[in-house]
């Protein structure tokens, strides 16, 4: 226990709000419910098989011996006004990529600390050592609900880092996360497009974040009638977190996150159609990044949807501008919004 508690005081010290330690191999029964997900929905089989070898971290880091997890509670910062309803709060709050962030400076801190007992880490900063969310609930942090997403006693508001290491230690955590109740379907009655059809079974293809962000380019909202069920949603989705009773009573954070005002005051519907590609490089989508660089259009189509869903006249004239975008994905997309607005 006396290195394991040592690592665990140090992330609670940096800011983490919880940390446990699990054997490499307690992941592996990750690879049977991502069977279980492409069973329920054969048509999500190249997606969930990509992620397969979190089940086994050795094919990865073939050194590791125990994973490290640690929770950082993001439900501090304060989300502004002119991105609620518009850009999922995961995503604004993702430290990952981003030096500035209090998580990304504990993160690197925590590193360190580690090295600096002689032992070898591991991570990746994209999508991961392994399921953060399984780690998570194996390392005895909180529990994974019928929304699928993980929750500690302060709701789903949080963060999770796993590292790999290279010594065997265990630090399995007790938690007093209530389970979700037999009767309660809040979370799949609020999915907009029914990509949430019951308690752990999600249709990834169909999910608002999906579509309006790393699927976006796979996704066409043309004549789709799922483009409505995005409703305002221009990157990512809170509303099956924002129905959950356990995320209820939480006061709203007060804490800015570096940087993300200033974002957040250029990303109109409006500004985003004007966008150039200088600030998408610089500027967004080193934030955004599940929209790759090659992949900018996404943006200005998640745009006109939510002009077409929310419509004013305002829009008019940039959704009749985008008619003639050289990208015919935008193109295609605007000529169906004025079609659908008979503008």
């Amino acid at each position: 226990m006396g290195r394991a508690q040592d690592i665990k005081d140090k992330a609670l010290r940096l800011g983490f709000s919880k940390c446990g330690m699990i054997g490499v191999d307690s992941v592996k029964g990750y690879r049977e419910r991502i069977d279980q997900r492409v069973a329920a929905f054969p048509q999500s089989a190249l997606m969930y098989y990509q992620f397969a070898h979190f089940a086994d971290v050795r094919q990865k880091f073939p050194w590791a011996r125990s994973l490290v997890v640690c929770v950082h509670d993001h439900g501090k910062y304060k989300i502004p006004d002119s991105l609620k309803g518009r850009i999922g709060s995961a995503y604004m709050f993702d430290g990952r990529k981003d030096k500035n962030a209090d998580v990304h400076i504990a993160r690197e801190e925590l590193m360190k600390f580690i090295e600096g007992m002689g032992i070898k880490v591991g991570r990746d900063t994209e999508h991961g050592v392994t399921s953060f969310r399984y780690a998570a609930e194996k390392a005895g942090l909180g529990k994974l609900r019928r929304n699928n997403f993980f929750y500690t006693e302060n709701g789903s508001s949080n963060s999770i880092e796993v590292f790999a290491i290279d010594e065997e230690l265990e630090l399995i955590e007790k938690n007093d996360v209530k389970e979700c109740p037999d009767d309660c379907d809040r979370c799949a009655k609020a999915c907009p497009t029914g990509s949430l059809t019951s308690a752990y079974k999600m249709h990834p293809m169909k999910c608002v974040s999906f579509m309006t962000s790393i699927g976006g380019n796979l996704v066409n909202l043309v004549d789709n009638d799922l483009s409505k069920g995005i409703g305002n949603w221009i990157y990512g989705c809170d509303e099956c977190q924002d129905a959950c009773p356990f995320n209820q009573g939480r006061p709203p954070g007060d804490i800015e996150f570096p940087g993300l005002r200033e974002i957040s005051d250029k990303l109109s519907l409006e500004q985003i159609i004007d966008m150039d590609n200088d600030f998408y490089v610089n500027v967004l989508q080193p934030k955004f990044w599940y929209i790759r660089p090659d992949n900018v259009w996404v943006w200005k189509v998640n745009a006109l949807n939510a002009m077409k869903n929310d419509y004013q006249q305002k829009y008019e004239k940039y959704i009749k501008k985008c008619m003639n975008d050289e990208n015919e994905r935008i193109s295609d997309m605007a000529k169906w919004v004025c079609e659908v607005l008979n503008i």
